[in-house]
């Protein structure tokens, strides 16, 4: 897509301080979107307008856990932008690491709150929004641990399961609304959380196969960027539901996806 090919749009990033969420949410200011990104409060939070020169980058403060603070931060994008065409859900952590019992419950249910509740709350702050516009595209930043049998990283892969779901979900109710919502895989993207599982204490001590050859197959955020501005064209608009990959040929996935109406789909196959 053209540098000019994201002016008009208004797009929301969360967990745009750090990581793939900061990398998005430069991206689209830098193509023309006028771009809002929800994060926690810090220094890292404070410096993201920097980052995009002249860009129109709104860095706003939320907790994606808190129904109150994230739609006040969509009313702020609404006054500040107008309503916004493009949601991004990239808030998420991987803090909870270890044998599913052996976690404090609490820890752990707060982890998949971050990536899973927080997802939730913000694709209904972005519906209600788009569903009078008659438009819009959300996009779920979905993880591969959902459908990959690991231990030790319980509380991350049960929460990218329910994002996939919750894709789903959504866009059966959604149907005939003009909104569409996607599950997108980032690819393995160098970030401060996959830095940290594969160096931490933590993450040496119950993934030890994660670290060894990271560096060699670490990526950035290219390709992620990429098809997130294809999914705001509309270029992947009959794939609404389904799990994208970066760097999917939208086209051939959509003839595949039309010959085989389950692929890219949580499902559940039983024998005979």
């Amino acid at each position: 897509m053209s540098s000019e090919s994201m002016a008009g749009q208004v797009a929301v990033v969360t967990g745009a301080s750090r990581g793939i969420g900061r990398a998005l949410a430069v991206h689209l200011a830098g193509r023309g979107a006028a771009v809002a990104g929800l994060a926690r409060p810090g220094d890292d939070l404070d410096s993201l307008a920097g980052e995009a020169g002249p860009a129109q980058l709104l860095p706003l403060p939320a907790d994606v856990t808190s129904p109150e603070q994230v739609q006040r931060a969509f009313e702020a994008v609404s006054e500040r932008f107008g309503g916004p065409t493009l949601v991004v859900a990239c808030a998420g952590t991987a803090s909870a690491l270890g044998p599913a019992w052996s976690a404090d419950p609490g820890g752990w249910w707060r982890a998949v709150g971050v990536d899973l509740l927080g997802t939730m709350i913000t694709a209904g702050s972005a519906i209600r929004m788009m569903r009078p516009a008659g438009s819009g595209r959300i996009v779920n930043v979905y993880g591969n641990l959902g459908d990959r049998q690991r231990g030790n990283v319980s509380a991350f892969a049960v929460a990218k399961a329910g994002i996939a779901r919750l894709t789903e979900s959504l866009a059966c109710e959604l149907d005939g609304s003009g909104v569409r919502v996607f599950a997108m895989h980032p690819g393995f993207v160098r970030t401060p959380m996959t830095e940290m599982l594969a160096w931490s204490e933590q993450g040496r001590a119950w993934l030890p196969e994660f670290g060894p050859g990271a560096e060699e197959r670490w990526g950035d955020a290219r390709a992620a960027a990429d098809l997130v501005m294809a999914i705001a064209s509309g270029a992947a608009d009959e794939l609404t539901g389904r799990v994208l990959w970066a760097g999917d040929d939208l086209a051939a996935l959509a003839a595949r996806c039309l010959a085989d109406p389950d692929y890219r789909r949580l499902r559940f196959v039983r024998d005979g």
